[in-house]
C-alpha cells in the first residue's frame, strides 16, 4: 500500500444537538436549532476505511466550528482535534464531538454557524447549521407558525403549478409517480428565521417509504404571512406505489406536529385526507399557538425567591417597602377613593454589570403581575439597535412596534444612555425613539412598564438630556458593586450549580482573587458575571488535569467534582510573551541615523536619540533585557512642525533595526481615532488601534485632547485601555505621545498612571531664523530648484521677520512648507509664461526674487501664519 494513498472516502457530515441513539447509531439530525434548548452542538464525520479488512491506519480529526459575521466573514469558535486509530474491521468511521456550554442558551446565539472537518489536515466537507430565537416548541405550543392545511397532488420530477394541482386523498397505483404534499403555515416571528422541516412517508407497516426535508430562511417579508411548502417522494417511472395505506408525517424542531394518513389503491380519489395533530389523534385545527405553561407562583413565593438573592439589601427593602405601597393604593381605590394620577411603574436602574439588573427587573414584572397591574409580567429586554431606525422615519415605528411587542411587561432598555449619543448632534435618531417612549409614558394605553438601565454616570446624563425624562419615571434603584464576601457566596452558589467544590486552599485564594479585583474595579467590573466566568474556568481547568494525568478507568466522584488549589492558579498565570530574538540590522540602522543627522536642527533630540542607540546596543551585546531595562515610551514637546512626527518614523526604523521592533512601522492616530460616542466603544475602539500599532509605534498626537474634556467625557476610557496595554504589552509595541509642552504637562498630570508610564521625553525647540531658513533651501533642492542670490537674501530676510514675531502657535517648517510650495508655484507660472525655446535648463532651475516678493515683513503680524501676500 502505498504510504502516500488516500486511505479514506469522506461520506457525510452532519449536525445535532440531541444525544440519544437511534437504530444504526444514528441521532436526531438537524441543521436549526432553537437557543432555548441548546447546550451542546454535535459534529459528526463519517467516511469509508479503503483500508478495510487489510490493516490498520493512524489519523488526526480536526472539526472546527465558525460563526459568521454580518459582513459575511468567518470567526473560528473552536478548533476539537482527535488522534484516531482506524481498526482494519471498521468499513466506515464515524467521530464525533461537540462544543458549547452546559447551561441551556449560554452558548449558542441566534446566527449562522459552520462546521468543517478535516482528515489530516485536508478539508474534506463542511456544514451550516443555524441557531434561532423564536421560543421553545411543542406539541401544543408554537411560536413560529400557525398550521393551515395540507394537502396532497401527484406529479412528475419538476412538480405541477399551483393554479394545475388537484388533490387527492387516494392515488392511483398505476399511474402514480412522485406523491407531492403542499404544506401551508402562516408565519408568527417578525424577525427573520430559518426554518427547517421533515417530511417522513410511512406505509401500513410503520417501514419508512422516503423522507425529505426542507430549509428555508423566513424573511421579515414574511412576517403574519403565508407561506406554502412543497416537497415530494417517488420516481419519475410508475408503479413504485404500491396499494397500501401511508402516512405523512411533518417534524419540526424534534416535534410532531402534522399526521395526514392516505391511501394508494386502484382508482383516484379527490379531496384532502384528516389531518391529525403530533403526539395525538385530535382533529385539526393543529400547532395552535397557546400561551406557555407557566409555573403558579403566588406573590409571597417571589417575594421570597426576591429575598433569597445575594447581597441587593438595599434594593430588597425598597421594593418590599413599594409593594406594599401599591397594596395600599389598590386598597383605597376597592374603597372608592380616587387618586389623581394613575400608578406608574417606570423604572430607573444604575449600575454596573453583574448587579443583578435583568434578575430584579425579571422579579418585579412578576410581582406586578401578579397584583394585577401588568396582564403578562413578561421581561423584554432591548438596546440601541432594537430602536433605532438607519434612515430618517424609521425609528419611530420601530420603537412603537417594540413597546407593542413588549406591552403587558417591561420593557427593559438596557445601556439607556446611548440612545443620546450626543446632544449636540440633530442627526443622531436617539432623540426620536426618547420622545415616542415619552409619549407612550405620558399618553399610552397603559399595561407596560419602561425600564431603564446603565452605568450611573452616564444615566444621570442620560435623564438630564430631556427636560421631561427625569420626571417620567417614578422608581429609581441603585445597584452597588457586590462586596467581596458576597461575590464569594455567588461563586459558591455557582459551584453548586455546577455539581463543583472547591478544596479549602482553592477556596481560600480564590477570595484573595475577588478582593483584588474588587480593590481595582472600575465601572467595567464584571461583578457575578466575572465570579461566574471564574468558576466554569475553575471547572474546565479541573478537567484538563484530570484529563491529562489520571486512569480514566478508575476515576472517582471526587476527582471529578473537586477544584484544587492548582486549578484556581492557573486562571491566573501570567502569560507574558517571549521577546523575538533579531539581530541588529547594521545596515538598515546606518541608513535610518543618517535621516535623523539630515534633519535640520533638533541638536538636543538628536544627541538624545544617539545616546539611546549606543544603550541599546551595549545591553543587546552584553544579552540584557532591553525592553525591561527601560521605557521605551516617549513623550514629545513642541509646537507644530518641529519635526516631531518624523522623528517618530526614524525612531521606528531605528528600534525595528536594533531587533527592539518586529515591523518597525508607525501608526499614526488623534483623539478621534480613539474615542467613541457612547459608553463601552471607546475600549474597543482604542484597543483596535492598538492591535494595529503592534510590533511598531503608536503615535497620538495632540493627546492632550484625551483629557480635555468633561467628567464624563470618554477619553478617560481611551487613556485607562491604553495604560494599561502599555504595561501588559510591553515590549510588543512603543507608544509615542505628542503636543503643545504645556498641554501635555496637563495631560500627564490627569492620570496617576500616565507619568509613571513614560519614563524618556523629548523636547522639540522651535527652528532658529537660520535653521528655518536651511529647511526652505531643502524644500527647494528636493524640487529641484536653487534661489538666485536676490531670492535667496529675499527669503532670508522674511523668515528673520517671521521668527523674531512668532508665538507659541508658529509653525516652524509647516509655515516653511506652505512659503516654498507658493514660490515653486509662482516659479512654474512664470515658466509657463516663457517661450519654450527660451527655457534652459539653468533657468528652469533657479528661483528667482520674482518667485518670492509676494511675501513681505510684515512685524505687527503675529497671528503665527508667518507670512501675507501683497495686494500688488
Amino acid at each position: 500500500m502505498c504510504a502516500l494513498e488516500i486511505k479514506y472516502k469522506f461520506k457525510d457530515l452532519k449536525t445535532y444537538a440531541s444525544t440519544e441513539t437511534f437504530e444504526g447509531d444514528s441521532k436526531k439530525y438537524r441543521r436549526v436549532f432553537e437557543n432555548k434548548e441548546t447546550t451542546y452542538i454535535y459534529c459528526e464525520l463519517s467516511f469509508y476505511n479503503k483500508l478495510f479488512d487489510e490493516e490498520d491506519w493512524a489519523t488526526q480529526i480536526s472539526l472546527k466550528a465558525y460563526a459568521f459575521k454580518s459582513d459575511g466573514t468567518k470567526e473560528e469558535i473552536c478548533h476539537l482535534k482527535t488522534d484516531r486509530q482506524v481498526r482494519k474491521e471498521e468499513n466506515t468511521v464515524i467521530i464525533r464531538n461537540s462544543w458549547g456550554m452546559s447551561e441551556v442558551g449560554m452558548f449558542w446565539k441566534k446566527g449562522a454557524y459552520e462546521w468543517e472537518a478535516y482528515i489530516d489536515g485536508k478539508l474534506v466537507g463542511n456544514r451550516k447549521f443555524y441557531v434561532i430565537e423564536g421560543g421553545l416548541v411543542s406539541n401544543d405550543l408554537n411560536p413560529y407558525f400557525n398550521f393551515d392545511s395540507i394537502k396532497m397532488y401527484e406529479g412528475g420530477y419538476e412538480g405541477v403549478p399551483k393554479d394545475q394541482r388537484k388533490y387527492y386523498s387516494q392515488f392511483n397505483s398505476t399511474e402514480t409517480r412522485y406523491i407531492f404534499a403542499e404544506f401551508n403555515f402562516k408565519n408568527l416571528q417578525e424577525e427573520p428565521w430559518h426554518c427547517e422541516l421533515f417530511f417522513n412517508f410511512y406505509n401500513d407497516a410503520r417501514q419508512l417509504k422516503g423522507s425529505t426535508s426542507y430549509l428555508s430562511m423566513i424573511s421579515t417579508d414574511h412576517a403574519n404571512k403565508q407561506i406554502s411548502v412543497t416537497t415530494g417522494w417517488g420516481a419519475s417511472d410508475k408503479n413504485t406505489w404500491f396499494k397500501d395505506k401511508y402516512t405523512l408525517e411533518i417534524i419540526f424542531m424534534d416535534t410532531l406536529i402534522a399526521i395526514l394518513p392516505f391511501e394508494v389503491g386502484e382508482t383516484w380519489v379527490q379531496g384532502v385526507p384528516q389531518v391529525y395533530a403530533g403526539g395525538s389523534h385530535s382533529i385539526t385545527p393543529i400547532a395552535k399557538t397557546v400561551a406557555p405553561q407557566v409555573h403558579e407562583e403566588s406573590l409571597e413565593d417571589v417575594m421570597t425567591n426576591l429575598h433569597e438573592m445575594i447581597g441587593l439589601n438595599d434594593i430588597k427593602a425598597k421594593i418590599n417597602d413599594y409593594t406594599s405601597y401599591l397594596k395600599f393604593l389598590q386598597l383605597r381605590q376597592k374603597q372608592g377613593f380616587e387618586e389623581n394620577h394613575k400608578i406608574s411603574l417606570h423604572t430607573v436602574f444604575t449600575g454596573n454589570p453583574g448587579t443583578g439588573k435583568t434578575t430584579v427587573a425579571q422579579t418585579l414584572g412578576k410581582i406586578y403581575h401578579k397584583m394585577g397591574l401588568l396582564s403578562k409580567g413578561t421581561v423584554m429586554e432591548v438596546g440601541r439597535v432594537e430602536l433605532i431606525g438607519k434612515y430618517i422615519g424609521q425609528t419611530a415605528p420601530k420603537v412603537k412596534e417594540v413597546i407593542d411587542k413588549a406591552r403587558g411587561g417591561i420593557l427593559f432598555i438596557d445601556e439607556a444612555y446611548s440612545l443620546m449619543r450626543n446632544e449636540n448632534d440633530d442627526q443622531d435618531f436617539g432623540r426620536e425613539a426618547i420622545e415616542v417612549l415619552l409619549k407612550e409614558m405620558s399618553d399610552g394605553p397603559g399595561d407596560i412598564a419602561i425600564l431603564v438601565a446603565g452605568y450611573p454616570k452616564q444615566m444621570h446624563t442620560f435623564l438630564d438630556s430631556n427636560p421631561g425624562l427625569r420626571s417620567r419615571f417614578n422608581l429609581f434603584y441603585n445597584f452597588p458593586d457586590y462586596l467581596p464576601q458576597e461575590l464569594l457566596e455567588i461563586s459558591l452558589q455557582k459551584a453548586t450549580q455546577k455539581h463543583i467544590e472547591f478544596t479549602d486552599d482553592a477556596r481560600e485564594f480564590l477570595y484573595e482573587k475577588i478582593i483584588d479585583a474588587y480593590r481595582n474595579r472600575n465601572q467595567a467590573f464584571g461583578n457575578a458575571r466575572l465570579v461566574n466566568s471564574w468558576v466554569e474556568e475553575a471547572k474546565m481547568n479541573m478537567g484538563l488535569r484530570v484529563i491529562r494525568s489520571s486512569d480514566l478507568t478508575s476515576l472517582t466522584q471526587e476527582q471529578l467534582r473537586v477544584v484544587e488549589l492548582a486549578d484556581v492558579k492557573q486562571m491566573f498565570k501570567s502569560t507574558s510573551r517571549e521577546n523575538p530574538d533579531i539581530k541588529v540590522d547594521e545596515k538598515q540602522l546606518q541608513e535610518a541615523l543618517d535621516e535623523l543627522n539630515e534633519l535640520v536642527g533638533l541638536s538636543t533630540v538628536k544627541n538624545d536619540l544617539h545616546e539611546l542607540v549606543k544603550l541599546v546596543k551595549f545591553y543587546n551585546e552584553s544579552g540584557k533585557d532591553v525592553i525591561h531595562k527601560f521605557s521605551l515610551h516617549t513623550v514629545f514637546t513642541g509646537n507644530p512642525g518641529t519635526g516631531k512626527t518624523t522623528v517618530a518614523r526614524i525612531m521606528a526604523k531605528i528600534f525595528k533595526a536594533l531587533g527592539i521592533l518586529e515591523r518597525g512601522h508607525l501608526v499614526e492616530c488623534d483623539r478621534q481615532s480613539l474615542v467613541a460616542g457612547y459608553v463601552g466603544q471607546t475600549a474597543i475602539k482604542t484597543q483596535a488601534m492598538i492591535d494595529k500599532a503592534l510590533g511598531g509605534v503608536l503615535f497620538i498626537d495632540e493627546a492632550y485632547s484625551l483629557t480635555s474634556g468633561s467628567d464624563n467625557d470618554f477619553g478617560k476610557e481611551a487613556i485607562e485601555t491604553l495604560l494599561k496595554q502599555m504595561e501588559d504589552r510591553r515590549g510588543e509595541f512603543i507608544v509615542i505621545t505628542a503636543g503643545y509642552p504645556t498641554n501635555m504637562h496637563h495631560f500627564l498630570e490627569a492620570n496617576p498612571g500616565l507619568k509613571s508610564r513614560f519614563d524618556k521625553s523629548l523636547h522639540f525647540d522651535d527652528y532658529t531664523a537660520e535653521e528655518l531658513h536651511e529647511v526652505a533651501i531643502q524644500m527647494l533642492k528636493k524640487e529641484h530648484l536653487v534661489a538666485d542670490e536676490a531670492a535667496d537674501k529675499h527669503l532670508k530676510a522674511y523668515l528673520d521677520t517671521i521668527y523674531a514675531s512668532r508665538d507659541k502657535f508658529f509653525g516652524n517648517a509647516r509655515t516653511v512648507r506652505k512659503i516654498i510650495q507658493s514660490a515653486v508655484k509662482k516659479q512654474h507660472l512664470r515658466m509657463a509664461s516663457i517661450d519654450k525655446s527660451e527655457r534652459t535648463e539653468q533657468i528652469i532651475q533657479t528661483l528667482s526674487v520674482e518667485d518670492v516678493n509676494e511675501f513681505k515683513p510684515d512685524t505687527k503680524n503675529s497671528s503665527g501664519i508667518g507670512f501675507k501676500f501683497s495686494t500688488n
